[in-house]
């Protein structure tokens, strides 16, 4: 199990967060005018965010678009004396998108993304049963995607104090 250790953010950090969160594509120069500070800052801040894990650079697709048409969780109970395993497992993937560790009535909770249901059983059905440890699984198609959301810094906010000088 590895641990994460948060890495401390200042004010400016969190604003250089919000700004890309909202324009993954806007420039240093256009940045540091935004914040008032040069580029070179900028440069190096998000240099820092870049090594620390803070910040990836990436363009989010829509997976329903792109034809992949089965999106679903799967909640797993697993052999504890097996969790690393599995979720090294799982990790290997690729259908595997999002896995986290949970409490309550499951152990690991996974979202896949596939081309068609049927790909979906095979998974299931073929590989997921190969994996020793794994107790059971439920299984819960996504019908429709109301909301979803990638931005974790308050981008809103900052726009707000700028405004206002």
């Amino acid at each position: 199990m590895r641990t994460i250790v948060p890495v401390v953010l200042d004010d400016l950090d969190k604003q250089i967060l919000a700004y890309l969160q909202h324009d993954g594509r806007m420039t240093f120069v256009t940045l540091a005018s935004h914040l008032g500070v040069s580029e070179g800052t900028i440069r190096k801040r998000v240099k820092r965010l870049e090594e620390n894990g803070v910040l990836k650079t990436m363009g989010v697709t829509d997976p329903l678009k792109m034809g992949l048409d089965t999106v679903a969780f799967i909640w797993f109970k697993v052999n504890r004396h097996h969790m690393d395993a599995v979720i090294e497992a799982l990790r290997g993937l690729d259908p595997v998108r999002y896995l986290v560790v949970t409490t309550g009535g499951y152990d690991l909770v996974a979202m896949v993304v596939l081309k068609s249901r049927s790909e979906l059983v095979e998974l299931l059905n073929d590989e997921l049963s190969r994996i020793e440890g794994i107790v059971s699984t439920e299984t819960s198609i996504v019908l429709q995607i109301h909301k979803q959301m990638h931005d974790w810094a308050p981008f809103e906010k900052y726009k707000e104090m700028e405004a206002k000088g």
